[in-house]
């Protein structure tokens, strides 16, 4: 099953995208709003945990070391 669709974020929203990206945390903003509704799938018990990691067995993982998220969020931090 495949779903396309077009969203405008607007404010707070927005700017919290542009932050996940510009961070590294995320490639895309595609990407980050994809994370953002598998977590709140697994958070309302939506999908579960067997489920989630036989999707994420599929995806090609990139690689980032225990301290790269910190840096990535400090890096944001700065920019602001």
């Amino acid at each position: 099953m495949e779903s396309t669709l077009t969203i405008k974020f607007r404010g707070a929203e927005a700017e919290l995208l542009d932050r996940l990206v510009r961070s590294g945390l995320f490639a895309t903003k595609s990407e980050a709003v994809r994370s953002a509704l598998v977590k709140y799938g697994a958070d309302l018990g939506l999908l579960r945990a067997k489920d989630l990691r036989a999707a994420l067995e599929t995806v090609q993982r990139r690689r980032v070391t225990e301290a790269q998220p910190r840096k990535d969020v400090k890096k944001t931090e700065d920019a602001d």
